[in-house]
C-alpha cells in the first residue's frame, strides 16, 4: 500500500549523498588526478602585514562601517552634483525634495 501526501508549499532538501572521502582518494590515487578542491592559501606578504579580512582580531563591524561610510559620502558628491546641475533660468538653485506631485 502506497500512502499518498496532501500537497504543501513546504519546501524539502533533495540533496544527494556525497562521495566518501575514501572512495574519492582511492578514485585520485588510481586514476592519478591532481586534487582540485581545497582552501585557498591565506599567505600574505610580510611588508603587507596582516589584512583585516584574515585577522581573527578584527572588528568586523568597524571594517563594515568604514566601507558603508565611503558609500555614503560617494551618494552624497553624486546627489550635490546633481544639485548644481539642476538649474532653473533664473540661477537659483531647483528645489531637490520634493513636492509630493511625483508619484500622481
Amino acid at each position: 500500500m502506497k500512502i499518498s501526501y496532501k500537497n504543501t508549499t513546504i519546501n524539502r532538501n533533495v540533496g544527494i549523498q556525497g562521495e566518501s572521502l575514501e572512495n574519492k582518494l582511492e578514485r585520485i590515487i588510481t586514476n592519478k588526478e591532481p586534487i582540485k578542491d581545497g582552501a585557498p592559501i591565506i599567505y600574505t606578504e610580510r611588508k603587507d602585514g596582516i589584512q583585516p579580512s584574515y585577522n581573527i582580531r578584527t572588528d568586523r563591524f568597524e571594517v563594515a562601517l568604514d566601507g558603508m561610510t565611503t558609500v555614503h559620502k560617494s551618494q552624497m558628491a553624486k546627489r550635490e552634483e546633481r544639485a548644481k546641475l539642476r538649474v532653473v533660468k533664473d540661477g537659483e538653485a531647483e528645489s531637490t525634495q520634493g513636492n509630493g506631485t511625483e508619484n500622481i
